[in-house]
């Protein structure tokens, strides 16, 4: 990279983290942690070009995201510690495992069939891994951007739409909350999905939030998150302190 374009690509660089500072409007926990994860992608950005990689690395996206999820639920609970082993948080009090949390981007960069066969692979490969009873895990969905089947949604709803991104539109905010209870609530992958299973954004990849600042672009935080969220799984976590 050459001087000139270096000194335009740091420019971009610290313009993104700049605006996406001036992103959060409404301190909420749920942007505090979607900011986060945010800037996560923008340094592994950073790597990418610095080192000439052809494309990011997910290993080391997830090993950093996990690092930084475990650090915003520090400043949330006290009396647990945590530590990322394998993409995965494990979250102790006193030596004891009270969970293991997994944090996945979206559900769309999978090669299974649903939404319960992805957490249903993870809970065998962890149990196997870890000897890591399915109860004890939890899973946070970053964004449902390119996971939702407009066939399954008007099976298991009713709701009629075009596309499953349709779903994600002002007009159908209701609806998709609608689903995604039901959804959840028939999992069969975890032994409790309504306690184990929480979500941020419908529609906004914190990945294309990233490019989007880097780029210049128009950019905005979700204004709306879904439920169950990171402020009911805080809740959860605090009952077991």
């Amino acid at each position: 990279m050459g001087t000139e374009k270096e000194g335009q690509w740091d420019q971009s660089v610290a313009d993104a983290y700049s605006r996406l500072e001036c992103l959060i409007l409404e301190p909420t926990t749920e942007a505090d942690l979607f900011s986060r994860l945010i800037r996560v992608y923008l340094e592994e950005e950073e790597v990418r070009i610095r080192q000439k990689l052809k494309r990011k690395s997910s290993q080391r996206i997830s090993r950093v995201m996990h690092e930084r999820v475990g650090e915003f639920l520090s400043g949330q609970l006290t009396g647990l510690s945590f530590q990322v082993i394998d993409g995965l948080l494990f979250m102790k009090k006193d030596e004891q495992l009270v969970g293991a949390l997994k944090c996945i981007p979206d559900l769309g960069s999978y090669d299974t069939p649903s939404w319960n066969a992805t957490l249903a692979r993870f809970a065998k490969q962890y149990q196997k891994r870890f000897k890591l009873a399915p109860e004890k895990l939890l899973f946070v969905i970053c964004s449902l951007a390119k996971s939702l089947d407009a066939a399954h949604a008007k099976a298991l709803t009713g709701i009629d739409v075009w596309c499953g991104a349709a779903l994600t539109t002002p007009a159908y905010r209701d609806a998709l909350q609608v689903y995604v209870n039901k959804y959840v609530e028939v999992m069969d992958a975890l032994p409790q999905p309504m306690h184990q299973v929480y979500f941020l954004s419908a529609d906004v990849h914190p990945n294309a939030l990233a490019c989007q600042l880097l780029r210049g672009e128009k950019a905005s935080l979700p204004d709306r998150w879904l439920r169950p969220s990171v402020s009911d799984l805080i809740q959860l976590l605090q009952t077991k302190l």
